[in-house]
Formats: C-alpha cells, structure tokens, sequence
C-alpha cells in the first residue's frame, strides 16, 4: 500500500495527478486539494458544462432535463386514420346503394 502524498493516508490504489505526478487519496486527488503545483494548468482547462456530472467508473449521467410538451394535433394520429377508414367504408357503401344494389 501507498500513502498520500498530502495527507499521509494509506491509499489501496492511489490517484495519480497528471499535473504533479504525485500519489493521493479519494479526498485530496484534486489539484486544489493537494495544493499542486501547477494548479495554473489546471485552472485553464475548462469545466464539464452545466448540469453534467460524471458518475462511478467515468460513466457519464445527465443533468436534470426539461420535461416534453405535447403538440397538438400530433397526439393521437390513429383517430386521423380511423376518420378516414370510416369515411371510405361510408362511401363504399352509399355507392353500392346508389348503383341499385338490392341487399337480402
């Protein structure tokens, strides 16, 4: 086992910092929280964006989203087709009653 380079725990699998090269626990693998000393290249990088996070393993796990609105009109698009379906069963049927059909 290893020990923090800042706080002298005793780390199982220590983070590396990219920055310094040094070994350090969960709580102080951050360059601010190890005080490194280029903390000035880690300042320029920019930040994840607003409302991302990064879960366990670097998976990545969305921010809060905004909830869907419905449009009218779009909702339901089988009653259009069954509209449809009923007016050309209608049709059908006025035709063979107009062309003298003789139902029974």
């Amino acid at each position: 086992m290893t020990r923090c380079d800042h706080c002298g725990n005793e780390v199982v699998l220590p983070f590396s910092c990219q920055y310094c090269g040094g070994k350090f626990c969960a709580d102080c693998r951050l360059p601010p929280n190890h005080n490194c000393v280029n903390i000035a290249l880690w300042n320029s990088k920019p930040r994840p964006a607003v409302g991302i996070s990064y879960g366990k393993g670097g998976g990545y796990i969305p921010g809060p989203q905004r909830p869907r609105t419905k449009r009218p009109g779009k909702d339901i698009p089988y009653l259009k087709i069954m509209i449809a379906i009923i007016f050309l069963i209608l049709v059908g049927i006025a035709w063979i009653g107009l062309s003298g059909y003789r139902f029974g």
